[in-house]
């Protein structure tokens, strides 16, 4: 009825089309009557014409949300259409996934995660619904989750069934082992979230830092071997041969796998390791921390007899930061490549991004401007908290530090010092203060008996000072780890 009414109106017609009921025919030829009518007409065209208006002030004013919009159809690592209705309650099942729905900005979105998704650090305070591989459907569907994002690894097959079964959306996103696959997960789950230009700009920073290291490595002439061990703990580690994502890593840092003899992996023994001879040995954080550390990896048959044993050319990097394939694939390429090359210097903040200890203070460091300082010609010595030590802070002082840019450039700059400050030199400054890059900024340094106190509060322990150069110093007694000779 209304749009009749607003059609005839448009078109120029009465209201009706027609003389109201209560005017005869013999009234029809009098012009008295003729004006009545028209102004009756007029006065029920501006009555309709009111009711449109306003119909239209209350579709303008109504909010626009991502589920009042159309549906929307992707297809999904099966080649198979998925239709997409819901994304208010979002479970992330893949470290690489949570990664990547966080860069979008939909972390708001997001209910819970599972136990191989530990970054961003914020992701700590989601609920964890076990690990990729080895899923419980009774959990998940507890939460009452609107969309399952996940990847191929999601199982068993039992609870993966029964997920589906119960009617939650479920896509599953192709696994990656590319710098063009993580490109089409980002765009296949930003399409998925009707966030195509938080895409974009996710992809943009994702092929500027790939071309960063490409440009690095085009100014090298060396092509380290590199043998990947994976290790958890002394009497389970592996080494990488070919069609692994190690094996890729390898590659497109500029290195050459050492073991191409066969495809996957294999259990690692001390004939094979001293054949294959490998100038670099390259872990994961958590898995050089399992065999005890650089000396520990050293004791293990074979590995002292290679040249990377011989020269102490033993490189970790953060579990999901090298294998994760996810939004920080470029950086991690580049991060690589210094490691790997003796040539290289690696700057402040590969080491830092690399230990995996420190992604809080990357936030920090990035929210305030101090990425190029740290990126520059150094060396710098940064006195750095790790995300524990974040963690303990009071509630709600890491937030309001993080809202003020002025705030993170006085507390960063104030640990800072130009030059590398190795342990026997703060040793050596007992007593003394030290000038940082913030102006007014000075560090002051007490050795006792127990380790070295700086700034009468942090404490850095003698087992620490010889674990590492001390290059990098942090407080809570860790220490970075020495940089690969």
């Amino acid at each position: 009825m209304l749009f009749r009414r607003i059609k005839e109106i448009l078109s120029g017609g009465n209201a009706g089309g027609h003389p109201h009921p209560r005017f005869g025919a013999r009234d029809a030829d009098t012009s008295l009557t003729c004006d009545y009518r028209q102004r009756f007409a007029e006065r029920q065209n501006a009555f309709w014409l009111g009711i449109l208006i306003g119909c239209l002030a209350l579709l303008i004013a109504m909010p626009v949300t991502a589920q009042d919009s159309e549906a929307v159809t992707v297809i999904d690592a099966y080649g198979e259409e998925v239709v997409i209705e819901d994304a208010s309650r979002i479970i992330t099942i893949g470290g690489s996934i949570t990664e990547i729905v966080f860069a979008l900005g939909a972390d708001d979105q997001v209910v819970a995660r599972d136990d191989s998704s530990l970054y961003p650090p914020q992701v700590s305070g989601l609920q964890s619904v076990g690990y990729v591989r080895q899923l419980s459907a009774e959990p998940v569907l507890a939460l009452e989750p609107t969309l399952i994002i996940t990847t191929e690894d999601a199982g068993p097959p039992e609870a993966v069934e029964q997920l589906r079964a119960a009617g939650v959306t479920f896509l599953v996103v192709p696994k990656a082992d590319t710098v063009e696959g993580v490109i089409d997960k980002v765009e296949l789950i930003a399409q998925a979230l009707r966030r195509e230009a938080e895409g974009e700009r996710v992809i943009a920073q994702i092929e500027a830092d790939y071309a960063a290291a490409q440009a690095l490595q085009a100014e090298m002439t060396s092509r380290p071997r590199v043998m990947f061990i994976y290790a958890r703990g002394v009497g389970a580690m592996s080494v990488a041969g070919t069609n692994t994502s190690a094996d890729t890593m390898i590659k497109l840092a500029g290195g050459e796998n050492a073991v191409t003899e066969y495809e996957g992996y294999r259990p690692m023994t001390a004939e094979a390791v001293v054949a294959s001879a490998p100038d670099v040995i390259l872990l994961m954080t958590r898995g050089l921390q399992s065999v005890g550390g650089v000396e520990g990896l050293l004791a293990q048959p074979g590995i002292a007899q290679t040249p990377a044993g011989q020269n102490r050319r033993i490189v970790a990097m953060d579990d999901l930061y090298l294998l994760g394939f996810s939004t920080r694939i470029g950086t991690a390429i580049l991060d690589l490549t210094y490691l790997l090359h003796e040539e290289l210097e690696p700057p402040l903040l590969t080491l830092l991004r690399a230990d995996g200890r420190f992604n809080t203070l990357l936030t920090a460091v990035d929210a305030a401007g101090q990425t190029a300082l740290l990126s520059g010609e150094g060396p710098f010595t940064l006195f750095a908290p790790t995300d524990e030590a974040f963690a303990a802070l009071p509630p709600g002082m890491l937030g309001g530090l993080m809202r003020s840019s002025i705030s993170l450039q006085a507390v960063l700059s104030y640990h800072i010092i130009p030059g590398a400050v190795l342990a026997e030199d703060v040793v050596a400054l007992d007593g003394q203060t030290v000038q940082t890059l913030y102006p007014d900024g000075v560090l002051s340094i007490a050795v006792g008996e127990s380790g070295v106190t700086l700034n009468q509060s942090v404490s850095v322990v003698e087992t620490d000072k010889t674990a590492a150069n001390g290059v990098i110093h942090v407080i809570d007694g860790v220490l970075m780890p020495e940089r690969p000779r």
